[in-house]
């Protein structure tokens, strides 16, 4: 199919639900697409730095994009990463930066208290769909990064969105750490994942204050069953993001507000640990 008939096509498929966000993506993303080979708009060389990608969009552009996770009409925010893909935006740029900014804004909204709980369920559910369907192509583009680093990366036991999980584990992944995470995000998951793999470092998500209080346990319990003695543990989540100062008495190596500063603490502390 030519690019004419593509256009052609993607406008009558979606017309009804996104007329103005597709005309400015591809006027954001035309002048690179014709510069693209069909087979590779989804499958791109990796860029040498996490903000050297092609295509962003501007403010407006993704606040419309962040109102789609709450659209009605199934599949209209899956859609309109499709389009965007379909015209050549780089999976690194979509992964890394686009989806990441998505949910800072979606969890300001929900800050804000303009949005209901339903509502962020809602969005996180199709982020975390959307991010689970790029993640086989972001990581065979990662391969050639891979080095002998490992992490396994949970929310607290009981938890029931992973979405930040997600997103910090790319960043680890561009980064060449190897990750793993639990089948099921329950005690005995976490502690078989860990114990049965040598690890360089546990990453642990925390969203409530209840969570907070049992953390302490937790990290015993999983140094404990640690094969690496020296095992770097790094906290984060929702509630370190609010509260950073209730975690003070947490005994872990490193702890941070965003992904892009937990993988930048985490490579410090390993390199000081191999010195």
């Amino acid at each position: 199919m030519n690019s004419l008939a593509k256009k052609e096509l993607i406008r009558e498929v979606v017309s009804t639900q996104l007329p103005d966000l597709i005309g400015e993506i591809e006027r954001k993303v035309d002048a690179s697409a014709s510069r693209t080979s069909s087979n590779q708009n989804w499958v791109q060389s990796p860029q040498t730095k996490p903000n050297q990608y092609c295509n962003t969009l501007d403010e407006e552009e993704i606040n419309k994009l962040t109102n789609l996770l709450l659209d009605t009409k199934e599949g209209s925010f899956e859609l309109a990463i499709t389009i965007l893909k379909t015209h050549g935006a780089s999976i690194n740029y979509i992964v890394l930066e686009l989806i990441p900014e998505i949910a800072r804004q979606f969890g300001k909204q929900w800050e804000d208290d303009s949005l209901s709980f339903a509502d962020v369920s809602m969005g996180v559910n199709k982020l975390e769909r959307v991010i689970h369907k790029l993640d086989y192509l972001f990581q065979a583009n990662q391969l050639n990064r891979q080095q002998n680093k490992a992490i396994f990366i949970t929310g607290f036991p009981g938890s029931q969105h992973s979405l930040g999980s997600l997103i910090f584990a790319n960043f680890l992944i561009f980064s060449g750490w190897q990750v793993h995470r639990p089948n099921q995000v329950n005690l005995d998951s976490i502690v078989h994942g860990v114990s049965s793999k040598m690890l360089q470092a546990i990453a642990i998500s925390i969203s409530t204050n209840e969570q907070l209080d049992r953390l302490p346990d937790l990290i015993n319990t999983l140094r404990q069953k640690s094969q690496n003695p020296k095992i770097i543990v790094l906290i984060g989540g929702p509630l370190y993001n609010k509260a950073p100062e209730a975690f003070d008495h947490i005994q872990a190596e490193v702890k941070a507000f965003s992904p892009e500063e937990s993988v930048q603490k985490l490579e410090q502390h390993l390199s000081q640990l191999e010195k």
